[in-house]
């Protein structure tokens, strides 16, 4: 699959505010296929000195060079206020904190059948790999559990706790 085809489910569908849980999770599917979703869950590891070992320095520059992406993918795929809000983060994942903080609360809403919503995170899931995208199972736990409202925030602890490996077919 080409990095244009994953980079034009970003184009369709900036995010203007009131669509940000279908935002985060195509951004997300992006940036797992890219490998560079880390940087949203990793900080930035401790500039090397010069005397450093070359594994240190690589990881550095890996982390600077995957943050970029992220951060870049992020702003093209952002309506221009926003962008503008954002221009001085230099950091994925403090963007990420911002925006959350902004328009997070739109998961699950509470009344809506939790099946329904299910079907619909799901059918986006198999859109992207029926695109080409390669999702592993964890990501797309986490996917699911950041969709959700608060009122599932019981069951994703005793999930967690329990330690079960589940995926979307258990």
């Amino acid at each position: 699959m080409s990095q244009n085809s994953l980079s034009s489910i970003l184009n369709q569908n900036k995010l203007i505010g009131d669509n940000f849980t279908d935002w985060k999770r195509n951004l997300l599917i992006v940036l797992s296929f890219e490998k560079h979703k880390y940087v949203l869950e990793k900080d930035c590891p401790p500039v090397p000195k010069e005397n450093a070992s070359s594994m240190k320095s690589m990881i550095f520059d890996n982390w600077v060079n995957s943050n970029e992406i992220a951060r870049c993918c992020m702003m093209a795929s952002m309506n221009n206020v926003l962008q503008k809000q954002h221009e001085g983060y230099l950091n994925a994942r403090d963007i990420m904190h911002n925006v959350e903080d902004m328009f997070g609360s739109q998961s699950h809403k509470p009344g809506i059948p939790i099946k329904d919503h299910m079907l619909i995170v799901i059918g986006y899931l198999v859109e992207a790999q029926s695109h080409g995208s390669e999702i592993d199972a964890d990501t797309h736990m986490e996917m699911i559990f950041e969709s959700l409202s608060k009122e599932f925030i019981p069951f994703r602890t005793i999930f967690n706790l329990s330690g079960k490996n589940m995926s979307l077919r258990s």
